[in-house]
């Protein structure tokens, strides 16, 4: 990892719990154009999984919500359950049921609500 990589996910990741979902995702990708292998496909499934919430909540886009979710959720599912110090596992469990609501919504269902939203947490 990088030796700012870090600094770029914690901004993200305090963006992303105050659902600031565009924000989040251009902290990580400061750090995504510059990581390789594993790094990388974390900090890209992030910003997917972002830009997913962002088509859900700002733009009221359920297909392109569908699609980014479901492309970050393949990124991130490969990688171990704790990663970089987040806790990953968890993390992509609720995407899932957002996927899954998400989905619904692109089918007529109801709209993803904040509370479809996950945190994303730091392990201590």
């Amino acid at each position: 990892m990088l030796r700012d990589t870090p600094r770029c996910l914690e901004r993200g990741r305090t963006l992303f719990n105050a659902r600031l979902f565009w924000e989040a995702h251009e902290a990580w990708e400061e750090a995504w154009m510059e990581e390789d292998g594993d790094t990388r496909l974390f900090l890209q499934g992030l910003i997917q999984v972002a830009a997913g919430y962002y088509k859900a909540f700002v733009q009221e886009q359920p297909v392109g919500c569908v699609k980014l979710l479901g492309t970050g959720l393949d990124k991130l599912r490969p990688l171990p359950g704790t990663f970089c110090g987040i806790a990953l596992a968890g993390f992509i469990a609720q995407v899932d049921r957002s996927l899954l609501s998400a989905r619904d919504w692109e089918m007529g269902g109801a709209r993803l609500e904040a509370r479809d939203v996950p945190r994303l947490e730091v392990l201590n």
